[in-house]
């Protein structure tokens, strides 16, 4: 019997390169692709995520913005009830209203932002996730502003500190013990309930006590307004947040 064999031409192994190659890299390709797929799904599911837990830091914020605002009108309303009693003289008649509002002017407030979230956005790279440029800009925006807000709360602090050393020269502090005894089962500070002297100060120690709570005052009026517009900033950032990302429905 005669056996024909089948003899491979160059042409037909050319073929047959050719579609090992192809096969070879589709499958490449495609893993490729699935693994494209899979860490866009991932970035997906980060970036929701990081969207939701900065909703929750910013609806904090701005819960807390609401209250300092009240606190720093309030702050206000004292210093101008204690240098009303100053400028009129009604401390040679009576004193528990000074050592009152004196008392209250001790404190010191400031705003600290619940920036858990943003700063890990801001250090890890994470703002690379973020698709949204009208996002990115408003986070961008609403940082800043905070940044600018703690400059200005820097400079209340220094007049604090300094105002704070010259109230010895005003005040006695064993008063200020007094009314800090009879707030220990938690009631709001009262007035001293008689008439303490203050200390004998001369008007230079009172001008040199009134310079700085002024820049004080004129600084918790900037901080006002500064609040507002932060407040304003974290409102339409929620916003966004809630339409690009429905964050906020529950």
């Amino acid at each position: 019997m005669e056996v024909h064999h089948h003899s491979h031409t160059p042409r037909n192994k050319w073929k047959h390169y050719f579609w090992e190659f192809l096969m070879l890299f589709l499958a490449v390709f495609c893993g490729f692709l699935a693994e494209n797929i899979r860490e866009q799904s991932i970035e997906r599911h980060r970036e929701k995520e990081f969207m939701a837990s900065l909703y929750q830091d910013i609806k904090t914020d701005t819960l807390n913005m609401g209250n300092l605002m009240r606190n720093k009108t309030e702050e206000i309303a004292n210093y101008d009830s204690l240098f009303e009693i100053f400028r009129s003289k009604k401390y040679l008649e009576e004193t528990a209203n000074a050592y009152y509002y004196g008392r209250k002017l001790l404190s010191l407030r400031l705003f600290y932002p619940t920036d858990g979230t943003l700063t890990e956005l801001m250090n890890a790279g994470g703002l690379r996730l973020i698709k949204s440029r009208a996002v990115v800009d408003s986070i961008q925006s609403y940082k800043q502003m905070i940044s600018y807000l703690k400059s200005i709360q820097e400079l209340e602090r220094d007049h604090f500190l300094v105002a704070r050393g010259l109230m010895g020269k005003i005040f006695d502090a064993n008063v200020f013990d007094i009314m800090i005894e009879e707030t220990r089962n938690g009631s709001p500070l009262a007035r001293p309930d008689k008439n303490y002297p203050l200390m004998p100060f001369t008007q230079a120690d009172l001008n040199d006590f009134h310079v700085p709570m002024n820049f004080i005052k004129r600084n918790k009026m900037t901080q006002i307004n500064l609040l507002r517009t932060l407040q304003k900033k974290a409102t339409d950032l929620m916003k966004l947040l809630e339409e690009k990302y429905k964050v906020g429905e529950d």
